[in-house]
């Protein structure tokens, strides 16, 4: 993107792009709360095989973590050598919100379909994060790509706390409309796939800039490889920082942090036995502390530069991650919470804009796609290996320190080359 006067178009790009974190978010929200406790508190709420439901819960979304590896290489390459991002990530919406019609569809006896579901649901989500990101070069230079990133993480904690206070309404109002709290559960996950859905149509109307006139490779895999060469090519252009270290650092990151969120609720479920409303005001907690965090982050990161806003995130998680092992009371939980959202939006924020602006010309899907890879291969060790820990120690908290390891070593990755390169506002 040109640094000129934004015109009127890049404005309602702006705008509709904004508009696809306000509209994922509502998935992401009932994931973490009501499709959790749908999982493990009525599909399988006996467990499977002296499997608890929250083990399942964990490898569940390992699969779906390994899945979305898989599946966004290949999608991104495509992307990029059919300039067609702005396809790709209605494509992908359009398969989430399939995956969480087919979530209400399915009744708690058909185990497998909902496991099935869920996956679908995740893959669909992860998917259209990537093109998201992507759909971000287009529109924001180097100079801006922070603030907008942040503004589009601040109105996706808006947009899903209210989508989650809906959905949480309509559970709660299911006698009135003659449901069990399964069918009231079941309707609210149909209703977010709609407002998923709707709300992510904007971004099929506008124009995001210009398609990148590079020649690109004739295949997909070969697309890939010319790719894969150029990681460890340092640019001039962006302070002779390589992007090789810098998605490295974000993959190992991205997957410690996806993990702990999704883990979050499952804690706090098994640890606390919370009820599903309980669980709600949680993440309603987190939703409206978070947003003014990913802001501050996203101003920060354009006076201070992205590597100190990066560090200030990092250690914030850190500390989520130490002090979630001594939390021991309804109180303790939910000031854990605030200090988890104020740093939750803010190093997703920061990671999303520093790797736009690494991202070669013409190569900001797979630019992407290789970061979600790398985060969903990191975030399906991190499930897996969270999963069995807890089985073996009995304790939902075990799980903590494995995920401590890996954000230390994506700290060190990630934020080394960033203090050669500095965003401007």
């Amino acid at each position: 993107m040109h640094r000129d006067l934004v015109s009127s178009g890049t404005r309602r790009a702006r705008f509709a792009w904004i508009l696809l974190d306000w509209a994922a978010s509502g998935f992401s929200t009932v994931l973490i709360t009501l499709v959790v406790a749908y999982v493990e508190k009525i599909v399988f709420a006996k467990g499977v095989a002296d499997i608890p439901g929250g083990v399942i819960w964990a490898w569940t979304l390992a699969a779906a973590m390994l899945a979305s590896a898989v599946l966004a290489p290949i999608a991104a390459a495509w992307a990029d050598r059919r300039h067609a991002h702005q396809r790709a990530v209605i494509a992908a919406t359009a398969v989430g919100a399939g995956g969480l019609v087919a979530l209400a569809a399915a009744s708690p006896a058909m185990q497998p379909a909902v496991i099935a579901a869920v996956i679908v649901a995740c893959v669909g989500f992860d998917l259209a994060q990537v093109f998201t990101g992507s759909l971000l070069t287009r529109i924001a230079g180097a100079d801006d790509a922070d603030r907008l990133s942040a503004w589009g993480f601040a109105a996706g904690y808006a947009g899903g706390a209210i989508a989650l206070v809906a959905g949480t309404a309509l559970v709660q109002g299911h006698e009135l409309l003659g449901l069990s709290v399964a069918g009231g559960l079941r309707a609210a996950f149909a209703m977010i796939a709609l407002w998923w859905l709707a709300f992510s149509l904007p971004a099929a109307f506008v124009r995001f800039g210009n398609s990148s006139g590079e020649a690109h490779a004739a295949s997909s895999g070969r697309e890939l490889v010319e790719f894969a060469k150029s990681l460890a090519r340092p640019r001039a252009a962006d302070g002779g920082v390589p992007l090789g270290p810098v998605l490295l650092g974000a993959t190992l990151v991205l997957g410690a942090v996806q993990t702990a969120i999704a883990q979050f609720s499952s804690l706090a479920l098994e640890r606390f036995d919370l009820d599903s409303a309980a669980l709600v005001r949680l993440i309603l907690l987190v939703q409206f502390v978070a947003l003014p965090g990913a802001l501050a982050i996203g101003w920060l990161s354009t006076r201070i530069g992205r590597r100190a806003a990066a560090a200030i995130c990092l250690v914030g998680w850190a500390a989520v991650l130490v002090l979630g092992w001594f939390v021991a009371t309804p109180a303790q939980l939910h000031a854990l919470a605030v200090l988890l959202a104020l740093v939750l939006g803010g190093i997703q924020s920061v990671v999303r804009a520093a790797v736009a602006a690494l991202a070669p010309a013409g190569h900001a899907g797979a630019t992407f796609g290789l970061m979600q890879v790398g985060a969903k291969l990191a975030g399906f060790v991190a499930s897996v290996v969270f999963g069995g820990v807890q089985l073996l120690a009995h304790d939902p908290r075990a799980g903590l320190l494995t995920l401590l390891v890996q954000l230390a070593a994506g700290a060190w990755f990630l934020v080394a080359p960033l203090r050669r390169h500095r965003s401007v506002g």
